[in-house]
Parts: structure tokens; C-alpha cells; sequence
């Protein structure tokens, strides 16, 4: 009972060492390109090529960002972003799921990058574990693996619930559907009246 007790308490402490040590998600990014200025050589061409998380919409936010940050840090030549998505429709692979590294190198040759960067952000308790990796695209040799624990703030909040409200459809404009809502503890059987009728 007592190992028990110690393994809980040093779980707790494990977690919360995570997140007190934790940054924002725009910090985490930024650091990532300085981490990879010191394993990959200047002027070396990458692919930012597809990040797995919870939500498309928190993949893409990372993608772009991280392109953002490899360009503007002038030590990388960057592929650009519209010949990856043409080569998406074309090889059926997801940018915000998980690519074997075959396909990637192939992805990769075929863009004429060197390097491919490429990752994942899960949910880690109190925060997102984020990791970026870069893998050379003629040898499959892993470059360098960088790591950050994310701050579960209201941004990244968002990101992530963005996909859980894509599947409830939108009331469409001039449809009897979109009625007013009615109140709490109705019983829900009051007929909904035409557009023209609700319109002064």
C-alpha cells in the first residue's frame, strides 16, 4: 500500500514538474527552428511535411507556423507549401496524420527537399507534449528530435475545439430549421413557422 501511495505521489510530482516547466505554443515553435539551426547545415532544403494531432485545424496552425519561423530565419530554404498540398491530392496522404517515413522520403524526393521536418502535439495530462523531428530525405537518418511541454492555454484550447463543433451543421440562411430556440424546460413541440412570418 505504501509503494502504492510513493508510485501516485511521484506521478503527481512528474506531472506537475510537465507543467511547470511548460510554454506557450508560438514559444515552443520558435525555439524548435533554433534547435534545429544547431543539428541541420545552412541553406539546407526542408519540407515541413505533416503534423498528427487531435484536430486538422491545430495541424495546420503548426505547419504554417512552423514554415513561418524556417523562412524567416533565413538559414533554411523552405518548399513551398502549394507544391505539398498538389502532391497531397496526388498521393492521398493526410497533413494532419501520421506518414510513414517512406512515403515521407518519397514526398520529400519528389519536392526536391533534403530535409523533412515533420511531428506530433498530444495531450499529456495538464499539458501537450509537442514534438518535431528531422529526417534526412537520402539517408532516413533522424537530424534531430525537439521536444517542448505546451501550456494547455485558451489558444490552444480553441485550436482543439474548432474540430469538435465542424460536425454539427450550420443553420442555413432561409432555412425553417433555424427558428428560434426554445426555452429551457419546453417540452419541444411547438411547430416552427415559416421565414416569412418570424421577418417584420
Amino acid at each position: 500500500m505504501k509503494k502504492l501511495a510513493l508510485f501516485f505521489c511521484m506521478t503527481q510530482f512528474v506531472v506537475s514538474a510537465f507543467a511547470q516547466n511548460a510554454v506557450s505554443l508560438n514559444t515552443g515553435l520558435s525555439a524548435s527552428e533554433k534547435y534545429f539551426e544547431g543539428r541541420i547545415t545552412k541553406g539546407t532544403k526542408l519540407v515541413v511535411l505533416n503534423f498528427k494531432s487531435s484536430s486538422p485545424q491545430l495541424s495546420e496552425y503548426i505547419m504554417e507556423e512552423l514554415t513561418v519561423h524556417f523562412v524567416n530565419s533565413g538559414f533554411f530554404t523552405v518548399v513551398d507549401r502549394s507544391n505539398l498540398e498538389l502532391l497531397q491530392q496526388e498521393m492521398a496522404f493526410q497533413l494532419s496524420g501520421e506518414v510513414s517515413d517512406e512515403t515521407a522520403q518519397s514526398i520529400g524526393k519528389k519536392l526536391g527537399a533534403q530535409t523533412i521536418i515533420s511531428g506530433s502535439v498530444e495531450p499529456m495530462g495538464d499539458v501537450f507534449r509537442l514534438r518535431i523531428r528531422a529526417i534526412a530525405v537520402e539517408s532516413a537518418a533522424i537530424q534531430g528530435i525537439y521536444t517542448a511541454n505546451i501550456q494547455k492555454d485558451r489558444f490552444l484550447t480553441n485550436l482543439t475545439a474548432t474540430s469538435n463543433n465542424t460536425n454539427s451543421p450550420s443553420p442555413q440562411p432561409g432555412n425553417s430549421s433555424s427558428s428560434p430556440s426554445l426555452p429551457s424546460g419546453s417540452s419541444g413541440g411547438r411547430v416552427a413557422l415559416p421565414d416569412y412570418l418570424l421577418s417584420n
